[in-house]
């Protein structure tokens, strides 16, 4: 993966100024009224300002719950003064609409929408389909000239040339209400966890693998810290890995440090159904110290649900996290106006306002909420250093199942 980025990078230095290329093909496989093969980051907004204008629309379909009042209230109304092109905003369900976008691919029908936000989860199948324009987005958008490379160019494992512009990042976390364990005291390490829930039972507050997302992250943080030996880490990059060789390797010696590490802790610490759950028990004082997501706390101190004493970290050892993002499809009906809000939705201070509204970390490696944000704001996210040297990518989704399946059925139920 190094590599691979390394070479992006020098491609970037030295082809910058070039047209783009199709990406894994000969051909685009979109073919808008001006010539992409003499597009470029240079001539971008010469070429497509103008041409979305006479588009004058595109529909937007968002795939999440809680992004809705970003979009509507602050995000779109942006894009539609700045460049006086009306969105239709739609939201529903990703794989739904996923499903949709391949039947009407398929019969040969305009996409349902003009940009699609949804799951990194279905970057590789929207591949497979070639429903995705396979335009470089991550070279061609001027916005895009300040993404961390690697994030644009792969997701979820899938290397997708940057048709795919991330947007959402989402990180897990520790958090620790500074009420009852200091800044000083707080443990760092995966170890020194288990330690200090030892010896204050019940207040380590742990979302089950299978009730929350900071549970399965936390469970792939604990294997980053306690597998060591190296062929059993290459399974956690091997996205390639099928359902049964992963129940296959869950069962074998791998991860035994993981299972032991787990039978010592479920006894003392407080294991909850969902993130939320172990949230409010850090709220009211029941939990000291709790697994979370950094934009679901941020989120929670901001509204008043937990007390601004709470602070986040990651451990030493590194946490997962993710992220989703947005394409043009094939099929689009404007395709200038869908380039145009791609890149609009790159740019710093877009990225900036997502992040102070909703807590969502960006791809960007120009933004430090330190610089920007409130002592306070600030204050209820990650540390900036920590975020960019400590966050991990996720494991593939067969092998973090059959983790979390087999926690499940051999030490959580060992325990009730």
């Amino acid at each position: 993966m190094k590599a691979f980025t390394a070479a992006i990078a020098a491609t970037l230095m030295t082809t910058t100024a070039y047209a783009v290329t199709p990406v894994g093909s000969e051909e685009f496989n979109i073919q808008p009224d001006f010539d992409l093969a003499a597009l470029t980051s240079e001539n971008f907004y010469d070429v497509v300002v103008p041409r979305a204008k006479e588009e004058g629309k595109l529909t937007f379909f968002d795939f999440t719950n809680s992004f809705g009042p970003l979009f509507t209230d602050h995000l779109l109304p942006a894009f539609e003064e700045e460049y006086g092109i009306v969105v239709n905003y739609i939201r529903g369900n990703n794989e739904a609409a996923v499903q949709q976008l391949i039947a009407a691919n398929n019969s040969g029908v305009a996409a349902p929408a003009d940009v699609y936000f949804v799951s990194s989860s279905t970057t590789g199948l929207l591949l497979r389909e070639n429903v995705m324009a396979n335009l470089p987005l991550a070279d061609l958008l001027p916005n895009a000239d300040n993404f961390n490379q690697e994030i644009a160019r792969v997701s979820g494992g899938v290397e997708h040339g940057g048709a795919y512009v991330p947007f959402h990042r989402n990180q897990t976390s520790i958090v620790y209400d500074t009420r009852t364990v200091s800044g000083d005291d707080v443990p760092t390490t995966a170890d020194a966890l288990l330690v200090w829930a030892e010896a204050n039972p019940g207040k380590f507050v742990v979302t089950s693998p299978a009730g929350g997302g900071s549970g399965n992250g936390f469970m792939q943080s604990v294997a980053y810290a306690k597998v060591e030996d190296d062929d059993c880490r290459a399974e956690f990059s091997n996205f390639a890995i099928t359902e049964e060789q992963a129940e296959t390797y869950v069962n074998g010696p791998c991860l035994t440090p993981v299972w032991d590490y787990y039978k010592k802790l479920i006894p003392v610490a407080e294991v909850t159904n969902g993130n939320s759950d172990t949230l409010n028990l850090v709220a009211n004082g029941a939990g000291a110290i709790g697994t979370a997501w950094e934009d679901m706390t941020y989120d929670f101190i901001g509204r008043g649900l937990l007390p601004p004493t709470v602070r986040q970290q990651i451990i030493e050892t590194g946490q997962v996290g993710g992220g989703d993002g947005m394409f043009l499809p094939v099929g689009s009906g404007h395709p200038a106006a869908a380039l145009l809000f791609l890149d609009f939705m790159s740019q710093h201070d877009i990225q900036l306002e997502k992040l102070r509204i909703n807590g969502s970390r960006s791809a960007r490696t120009d933004i430090d909420p330190v610089e920007s944000f409130s002592e306070e704001q600030a204050a209820r996210l990650i540390p900036t250093k920590e975020f960019a040297e400590r966050a991990l990518p996720s494991m593939p989704a067969p092998l973090t199942t059959a983790m979390r399946d087999y926690i499940v059925a051999n030490l959580l139920r060992a325990t009730n």
